[in-house]
């Protein structure tokens, strides 16, 4: 009787273990097979959304978390809360990496989205006069990218520099007043100042036409190209793999030409 008691306890304990283990595996399995990608809603959400089918058809689900800045992307991805972000170019990812220390890289440039001042007040460059204020962004990159551009116009002069601002500028000949804020406050600011540079992601909600309300179209930089980004340690990873092959197909490139008429361009 003992040694059938012992027999039942071992037996039941191994099925225990056994279903244990079988639970501890099943919902491991199933969540690495859901991509999380992080991304504002314009472009990058929306791209991604009409991307799914084709994730799905390589085994994955793709969930798209939409974020309202450009702060919160890199630190959830940082924070392993995502598997991956599509929002930034590689000079405000390498100025992210630097400040912060995050342990993310950049992957496959995809697309730009050119810069463009819009103003409400004058329809062209040459109509800035002394003490005009222009808006640009708050961040160290993206107002570095805008007053390079300002430069290639003749408006300013910059010192030399990967990184530059407002406080590097060494030639003013119509004493431009520049004026850093969020760049999600950038479009409602254009009631009180002469003219600002408006990413796509805010531009397209704000109603803001490139034709109609832009006096200035930057060229086209893939320097500035929006890219992929994930953790370092990810980078072997299938479905890391898997998304940079389905971002950078054929299928891919014609959809954002479609969708986008000239206002995003594909650079893969």
């Amino acid at each position: 009787m003992k040694l059938k008691r012992l027999l039942n306890l071992a037996l039941s304990a191994l099925l225990c273990a056994s279903l244990v283990g079988c639970s501890n595996s099943s919902p491991e399995s199933k969540e690495d097979k859901t991509i999380k990608v992080g991304a504002t809603l314009v472009p990058g959400g929306e791209l991604l959304e009409e991307l799914k089918p084709l994730i799905e058809e390589k085994g994955y689900k793709l969930e798209v978390l939409t974020f309202n800045d450009y702060v919160l992307p890199n630190e959830s991805l940082n924070n392993g809360e995502i598997d991956a972000n599509l929002f930034q170019h590689k000079p405000y990812l390498d100025e992210a990496v630097k400040s912060k220390g995050y342990k993310i890289m950049a992957g496959s440039k995809l697309y730009v989205c050119p810069g463009v001042l819009y103003s409400k007040k004058i329809n062209s460059i040459d109509e800035f006069k002394s003490e005009d204020k222009i808006a640009i962004s708050d961040n160290a990159a993206s107002a570095s990218k805008s007053l390079r551009y300002l430069e290639g116009e003749g408006l300013i002069a910059l010192k030399e520099g990967d990184i530059v601002g407002v406080k590097d500028i060494t030639k003013n000949p119509e004493n431009l007043e520049f004026v850093q804020l969020d760049v999600a406050q950038i479009p409602p600011a254009l009631e009180d100042v002469t003219a600002g540079f408006v990413d796509t992601t805010y531009a397209i909600p704000a109603g803001l036409s490139a034709k109609k309300d832009g006096i200035y179209t930057a060229p086209i930089n893939d320097e500035y190209a929006n890219l992929l980004a994930y953790r370092i340690e990810d980078k072997n990873r299938e479905k890391i793999k898997v998304l940079e092959e389905v971002l950078t197909s054929d299928k891919c490139r014609e959809l954002i030409e479609s969708k986008y008429n000239g206002i995003v361009i594909p650079v893969f």
